[in-house]
């Protein structure tokens, strides 16, 4: 997921880095469509991994890599700003990661340990 411009436009802007193939160059900045053409090369391209380990580790791996520096934004691009947090969901699990770019740790919330029904009450976590 990035920022503008609407998923339609990055696609297509997308396509031509497809035809560039991404192994001499790709683009580097931190706009939207630049992180959005890295992401889609490195889907493509990264080896289907079987250990569940190993592939939480590859998918923290590439989000990392197209997260935007902390401390960086464009006062005259108010959508680009550091990236403070990253998530990853494993659906098979029911695990749900959070990665802080202050903690450098990543903490999990196992959702098979909670009623998530509809008609329960919320629940906050301090």
């Amino acid at each position: 997921m990035t920022n503008s411009p609407a998923y339609d436009q990055q696609l297509a802007i997308n396509s031509y880095w497809d035809l560039v193939g991404g192994k001499s160059f790709l683009p580097g900045t931190v706009n939207a469509a630049d992180r959005f053409a890295r992401a889609s090369y490195n889907l493509k391209t990264a080896a289907p991994l079987k250990d569940r380990r190993a592939a939480l580790a590859s998918v923290f791996s590439q989000v990392r890599a197209i997260s935007t520096p902390l401390g960086m934004s464009d006062p005259e691009k108010p959508n680009i700003a550091s990236t403070l947090w990253r998530t990853v969901a494993e659906h098979d699990h029911r695990r749900y990661y959070f990665d802080s770019v202050i903690n450098p740790s990543v903490f999990w919330v196992d959702l098979k340990d909670f009623d998530l029904s509809e008609g329960r009450r919320r629940r906050r976590w301090d």
